[in-house]
């Protein structure tokens, strides 16, 4: 493939998630609260009862939960895996998610 094409190919994909909001910003933060379900409930509503349920939670506490287990501040032998493995943006995005699940 030609350099052109390559150009016009890249140029065509930037603008087409540029007009379009969902694949400009990625995953949605109930997309990624999925992730939560098999511990936390699906929607973050308890469903086995050792885990903290999510839905409802404050988004500040949400975050500063995700921050303090990639810290190591707050222990989990699970955890601290998990919130290393989303942004700060993608964990915010949760914390949204579930501040509005009811």
């Amino acid at each position: 493939m030609g350099t052109l094409m390559k150009s016009l190919l890249l140029a065509f994909a930037t603008l087409a998630a540029a007009s379009n909001p969902v694949l400009a910003a990625g995953p949605t933060g109930e997309a990624m609260a999925a992730t939560c379900a098999a511990c936390h409930g699906t929607h973050g509503k308890l469903g086995i009862v050792e885990y903290m349920p999510l839905a409802g939670m404050a988004e500040k506490e949400f975050v500063r939960a995700m921050q303090d287990f990639r810290s190591g501040k707050r222990l989990s032998t699970l955890m601290g895996h998990v919130a290393n493995g989303f942004s700060d943006n993608e964990i915010r995005a949760m914390a949204k998610y579930f501040a509005n699940v009811k």
